[in-house]
């Protein structure tokens, strides 16, 4: 569907401007055809600074143009603006007084072409479009979340269950290193950072199956609820659904589901026996999430939907394909929203 990465764009939306003092500099680049990570990597061999020093708000998507801001401390914008990398282009660069973090953005805009999708399903893509604008779209994580091989929250199980020899059977695999290294050897060796994303792979894990288990009326709230509200990402109990539904309706606020860890919200009554019998299928009590090779995981809510803004569906010329253009919240991933989009049009040549 996607034939050359500029079919697939992607605009990181900050939260913040950088405030032009301090000892950080926020820069934003451009990268093709190039994970967050590799490009991460590669900026950090070039500034000869590790990779833990270099602060990103959001993963981006390898097989796209993606434009994103990292920060780096104690180099200055001027050197920054020297890098010189295959792939990635340096925008800007400022200075600021902290370190970007995970989650500092408000949201990405996408700009999608869809080749080789016919012009006549146009009608059936702009109804669709206008109907997960007014429902809003399943907040499930993406297949990208769980890694190249689709085993990252099979390693961050592991973890959580202490199970070092499954994680070193897959750490190996991956990296091809000889199966004779003891296992605490290799345990120990994952970069911080690494196991940090295998672990919320398997959050991300735990919490899609329970959004499976909750469709398709994710806007349906339940007594027991922990709700959120969309302008804030405030949490709160729902102890009568039916006096908050008239809210969700109106989108001001979605039921949620669990980032499992010691500090999130429970819901309670049959929310909480729902999200408690995934933990035990898996064998791993919530207590497990404290404290993991050596991360704190101290959980969140995550809304079971999202709202999308749409701002432009049309053809592309010469029946070449059709263009989306809208923008997710923080988190929210655009193949969900092309797997919802397209789960009922016709398959595309």
């Amino acid at each position: 569907m996607f034939k050359e990465p500029e079919d697939f764009i992607v605009e990181e939306l900050p939260l913040y401007e950088p405030s032009r003092t301090g000892t950080h500099t926020y820069f934003a680049i451009r990268k093709r055809n190039l994970s967050t990570m590799e490009a991460i990597n590669r900026i950090a061999r070039e500034l000869q600074v590790h990779t833990r020093d270099i602060g990103y708000a959001g993963l981006k998507d390898k097989n796209a143009v993606t434009t994103q801001v990292l920060s780096v401390e104690g180099v200055t914008p001027e050197r920054v603006l020297r890098i010189e990398q295959p792939a990635i282009e340096v925008l800007w660069a400022e200075r600021h007084i902290h370190k970007l973090r995970v989650g500092h953005l408000r949201g990405n805009r996408f700009e999608l072409t869809l080749r080789d999708m016919p012009h006549d399903t146009l009608t059936q893509i702009e109804t669709a479009m206008d109907r997960l604008a007014t429902e809003g779209v399943p907040n499930r994580f993406g297949a990208q979340r769980f890694g190249n091989k689709n085993d990252s929250h099979r390693i961050g199980k592991a973890l959580v269950k202490a199970d070092w020899e499954t994680v070193k059977c897959y750490i190996l695999a991956n990296d091809d290193i000889p199966q004779q290294k003891p296992v605490e050897t290799v345990v120990n060796a994952i970069p911080h950072r690494l196991r940090r994303l295998y672990l919320s792979a398997y959050q991300a894990h735990l919490f899609n199956r329970i959004l499976e288990k909750r469709m398709p009326h994710l806007g349906k709230l339940r007594d027991g609820d922990i709700a959120v509200k969309h302008s804030n990402g405030a949490p709160f109990l729902v102890e009568h659904a039916i006096i908050e539904q008239p809210r969700a309706d109106a989108f001001e606020i979605s039921p949620s589901g669990p980032i499992f860890g010691y500090k999130m919200r429970m819901p309670s009554g049959d929310v909480r026996d729902l999200e408690i019998s995934v933990l035990a299928d898996d064998g791993v009590r919530l207590e497990k999430f404290r404290k993991v090779a050596g991360i704190r995981l101290p959980g969140t809510r995550r809304p079971l939907r999202m709202p999308i803004q749409r701002h432009e569906v049309s053809t592309v010329g010469n029946n070449a394909g059709i263009r989306l253009s809208f923008t997710l919240p923080a988190g929210g991933y655009a193949t969900v929203v092309l797997e919802e989009l397209l789960a009922n049009l016709p398959t595309p040549k």
